[in-house]
């Protein structure tokens, strides 16, 4: 049983290219928890402004600015497969990671480019710093593409949480989706106060921050998730070793997964 096990974390670790992964897959929900929970914080301090700052900053009609989130559930959609596909050629984690980085930087580059572009109206003509119609329109573009690849990642989300959480704690980490909605709506107050003081590009700016941490926190997994999903694999290590994510967890680091909520705080 115990070789079985062995085999079994040594052909998940011959996938992923590390041959020690397999001590360390314990950390994986951690590390997706707190993730997910620096990407909530973020976003909540910029989702709910969005439309202000298009309406404001763009100076677009309320109506345009509606057509912007008619379009975005389509945007999701056309996206939805872009993740599953990509996983299948270079990995889950490798394809979270990728895609995180490239939505984070489009973030910046929409802050960049809009206050670039604001200035150089301001130097042209005292009496107005409205963008041009191809300015808005690239950076909706931006907004829309950055939209898709953020949330396209999901289902590999929760297709490795699923791997390396055992069926009789997954509903306990998925109770932890609460936290994250609390902090979704208290970090927005956080925004609204960043927006007032400092304007809204500032606030776009601190939250690709947060979230570049968070895509950091994300990439370690490279290390650890195999690149194929192996879920014999996965199962061989826990139930066929005999080790769990969260007993190692507990017996090696001391946590557990009501200590995960009080460390990290609301979400």
């Amino acid at each position: 049983g115990g070789s079985g096990g062995g085999g079994g974390g040594g052909g998940s670790d011959s996938n992923s290219g590390t041959p020690s992964g397999s001590r360390f897959t314990w950390t994986v929900p951690y590390v997706m928890f707190t993730s997910s929970l620096a990407f909530a914080l973020g976003s909540g301090m910029t989702v709910k402004f969005f439309p202000l700052f298009f309406k404001n900053s763009c100076r677009m009609s309320p109506v345009e600015v509606q057509a912007i989130y008619l379009a975005v559930p389509l945007v999701m959609a056309l996206f939805s497969g872009v993740g599953t596909a990509t996983a299948k050629r270079i990995g889950r984690a490798q394809t979270m990671t990728l895609l995180k980085v490239i939505g984070v930087s489009l973030l910046v580059s929409m802050a960049l480019l809009s206050d670039r572009w604001r200035l150089g109206a301001e130097h042209a003509s005292a009496d107005t710093t409205s963008l041009e119609f191809g300015q808005v329109a690239f950076l909706v573009s931006i907004y829309l593409i950055r939209t898709g690849l953020m949330n396209c990642t999901y289902p590999l989300e929760e297709s490795i949480l699923m791997d390396f959480v055992p069926s009789n704690t997954r509903a306990r980490w998925k109770s932890l989706d609460s936290i994250g909605i609390f902090g979704w709506c208290g970090s927005a107050a956080v925004g609204g106060y960043l927006a007032d003081a400092y304007g809204y590009t500032f606030t776009f700016l601190i939250t690709a921050y947060v979230q570049g941490a968070a895509v950091l926190a994300q990439a370690t997994l490279i290390l650890i998730v195999p690149r194929t999903e192996g879920t014999e694999h996965a199962a061989a290590e826990r139930e066929g070793a005999g080790v769990t994510p969260l007993r190692a967890a507990e017996a090696g680091a001391s946590l557990s997964g009501e200590s995960v909520g009080t460390d990290t705080g609301g979400r």
